[in-house]
């Protein structure tokens, strides 16, 4: 599996010109040369979810969301109205055994909602992950790294 890839600021090691042409390439791309994550919220989601997209994408503001990112987004969304949904039905049923399947509905829910939300930047721990500077204690390596 490849590691993740740093950004040319992070990186650290003699990088020759070119290697840093091409990590300063794809940065650019990976953050300006893709299409913008579409406004509109897609047909096919539901009116709850439908409204979450469209709450999300007005918030998104300098977070590198793209059209790429937008299969996650609506996964999200559809996880939101379920979550929603759920919710409202519980308060309506008195059944043990319907109470006990919606629970195990909502925790499925909250736990798909909670890994979207952290991939796509859409809570505090998240942002703060990708605008918190690495130190040199991030860059240390292992004496395997090192020496293989």
């Amino acid at each position: 599996m490849p590691k993740k890839q740093k950004l040319l600021s992070e990186s650290r090691g003699n990088l020759t010109v070119i290697q840093q042409e091409a990590k300063y390439k794809a940065e650019f791309l990976a953050a300006d040369g893709l299409p913008k994550l579409q406004k509109t919220p897609p047909n096919h989601l539901d009116s709850v979810a439908k409204n979450e997209y469209k709450r999300i994408v007005e918030s998104v503001g300098k977070l590198p969301l793209r059209n790429l990112d937008r299969a996650e987004l609506e996964n999200y969304c559809t996880w939101y109205s379920i979550y929603k949904q759920t919710s409202l039905d519980l308060a309506q049923v008195q059944e043990m055994e319907v109470r006990d399947k919606l629970v195990t509905r909502l925790d499925k829910a909250t736990k798909n909602i909670k890994g979207l939300a952290s991939d796509l930047g859409l809570n505090v721990n998240s942002r703060m992950q990708m605008y918190t500077p690495k130190t040199e204690e991030d860059h240390k390596k292992s004496i395997k790294e090192m020496y293989g």
